[in-house]
């Protein structure tokens, strides 16, 4: 009999009724995803603002707004600077530190005094990389606020006491305070990625004679492109749509560092939400763009190896 009830209440999670357990979700993701999305590029063709007869009576206007930020030379600084950051701070800095933070994780210690003193320097350096991580941004923005201050730990050590150097390098702040935030993510994904790896791989690397550079190149590099896709696509969706540190740290005068920062002043300082909406809408295509691009390397990583 109860084999028989048993049956029964699993045959409803099979066939046709299975497909409305999935309602919720889907309802989730139409109100949370499919319709602000839809609204963002609905207002970009209309001159709606928050204030003013154009926030009740707005009216279609094309192309008007993404003609008017390509004129704009602070949109454009803010997109060449948006590519910067994002190339240095999340491609360069996180991809690259996160994978030789996670090599090193692997690595085997010698033996004696000198492996134990390497082995706890591993994991202090492990700790002091996932702490950054958990802590909250808003934290981590503030922080790194006191530190690039005049009279900050980076503003004395380079610039001198009298001097902020946030205020002189402020791409280099964020450069540094992104990567000193993100990196944990990255060595995460390629431990566990390293960990996948079986251990009959490396040791028929080491009996055909490769050098560690050899194995890096051939064995280990190919295999790890998934997780490489993975981490890129990621970390570029994420840099590009960076706000809360980005505007703790240097805020609304700084609008052209970061495309957010942009898009926060047209929208929000100067309620011209059509305007903001364009170029999120913008920024969506260049980041699907550079999505497509890491799947098409991602091939060729594949075939190199």
């Amino acid at each position: 009999m109860r084999a028989r009830v048993l049956d029964k209440i699993l045959s409803f999670f099979e066939g046709p009724w299975a497909r409305l357990l999935m309602f919720p979700a889907l309802a989730f993701m139409g109100i949370f995803i499919l319709f602000p999305l839809v609204w963002s590029v609905y207002l970009s063709f209309t001159n709606y603002r928050l204030t003013g007869p154009e926030a009740v009576n707005y009216t279609f206007v094309g192309l008007k707004n993404y003609l008017k930020l390509f004129k704009d030379s602070e949109f454009l600084d803010a997109i060449r600077n948006s590519f910067v950051f994002t190339f240095l701070s999340a491609l360069v800095g996180q991809t690259v530190l996160g994978l030789g933070l996670a090599l090193v994780a692997r690595m085997k210690e010698p033996e004696g005094v000198l492996g134990k003193v390497l082995k706890i320097l591993k994991i202090v350096t492990i700790t002091v990389v996932f702490i950054s991580w958990v802590i909250p941004e808003v934290v981590a923005g503030y922080a790194w606020i006191s530190l690039t201050e005049t009279g900050g730990f980076f503003s004395t050590l380079f610039m001198g006491p009298a001097k902020s150097f946030k205020f002189e390098h402020p791409m280099e702040t964020i450069i540094i305070a992104n990567i000193w935030r993100g990196t944990a993510f990255s060595m995460i994904l390629f431990i566990a990625a390293l960990e996948s790896i079986p251990s009959y791989i490396y040791e028929a690397a080491e009996i055909d004679g490769a050098t560690p550079w050899q194995r890096f190149r051939y064995v280990i590099l190919p295999l790890l492109s998934g997780a490489i896709l993975v981490d890129l696509i990621l970390i570029t969706i994420w840099t590009f749509g960076l706000f809360t540190l980005v505007y703790i740290i240097l805020g609304v005068p700084f609008r052209t560092m970061h495309w957010t920062i942009y898009v926060y002043y047209k929208g929000i300082d100067r309620y011209n939400v059509s305007l903001a909406s364009a170029a999120s809408n913008i920024m969506f295509l260049i980041v699907l763009a550079l999505i497509v691009s890491y799947l098409v390397l991602m091939r060729k990583l594949r075939r190199w190896g």
